[in-house]
């Protein structure tokens, strides 16, 4: 697909909305944060959602948050915003296909973006950087669903090559090449932009510690524990790579183990 054909097509995506925008700006900009929360109280029904998600289980809140500048008195203005953006994407893509499951879709985007966060926490990389790279690592998987339907079909039902072979056989790119361009479109930092095309390679040895390694590392964490695929030979396959972040094993199955409490609250609540 040439640049101005691709061009086109990335134009059929849906607008980012502007609370949305503003958040990813804060975060490529770590502007002060605190007129955030006064945009997403302009919008209503946003705001109800992220409420119902700060006041589900995972947080353990012991009394009910009842306003949006409570939740980021008691939440923290990061946390808010991560859940903002969480929200705000799942609502940006209602599809709805019978080979696609778009709930699950989300459910593995939530997970994989809290693992990264904590991995972020442990290794000093930014954590808001990395949550929104990890909520958007897939994001050329619902590209592809929107705009090559038919063509996705076909992945889907191809037996006999995994999903990169799939889709560069019958695309010519995969989905980590698209989202990488969506995220550009959409002017989202770069650091993000590589992360997305980064996330399905193992990074070199010699490369050290990177944002792409983070999320690689997540994607891998959170996809061993929700299949039983004896490919991903866990814990063997991420020792190596834990190695390089100086993570023992046992601390990041109880961080992939978080990550999957969060996205289940999140997907729950919404």
């Amino acid at each position: 697909m040439n640049t101005k054909s691709q061009a086109i097509l990335l134009a059929d995506l849906p607008s980012l909305p502007t609370v949305l925008m503003d958040a990813l700006q804060f975060t490529a900009d770590k502007q002060n944060l605190s007129n955030l929360a006064d945009k997403i109280s302009q919008d209503p029904h946003m705001a109800v959602r992220i409420l119902r998600v700060a006041n589900s289980p995972f947080y353990g809140m012991s009394r009910e948050i009842g306003s949006l500048q409570e939740a980021v008195v008691v939440l923290g203005l990061n946390r808010v915003k991560n859940l903002l953006l969480g929200v705000a994407f799942m609502n940006l893509f209602p599809l709805d296909r019978q080979d696609f499951d778009y709930s699950q879709f989300w459910h593995h985007s939530m997970a994989v973006a809290e693992c990264a966060r904590q991995l972020a926490i442990h290794t000093g990389i930014d954590q808001d950087i990395a949550f929104t790279a990890g909520l958007l690592h897939d994001i050329g998987l619902l590209a592809i669903v929107l705009l090559f339907p038919d063509d996705f079909s076909r992945i889907t039902t191809e037996p006999h090559l995994n999903r990169i072979d799939a889709e560069r056989q019958i695309l010519g790119f995969d989905h980590t090449e698209i989202g990488r361009d969506v995220a550009k479109h959409w002017n989202i930092p770069m650091t993000i932009q590589l992360a997305i095309e980064q996330h399905e390679t193992p990074p070199a040895q010699d490369e050290g510690i990177s944002l792409g390694l983070l999320i690689h590392m997540a994607n891998l964490l959170v996809r061993t524990e929700q299949s039983n695929d004896p490919t991903l030979a866990y814990p063997a396959a991420v020792a190596q790579l834990l190695g390089m972040l100086n993570i023992p094993i046992d601390q990041a199955i109880s961080w992939t183990n978080t990550s999957h409490q969060f996205a289940n609250q999140v997907v729950a609540s919404l």
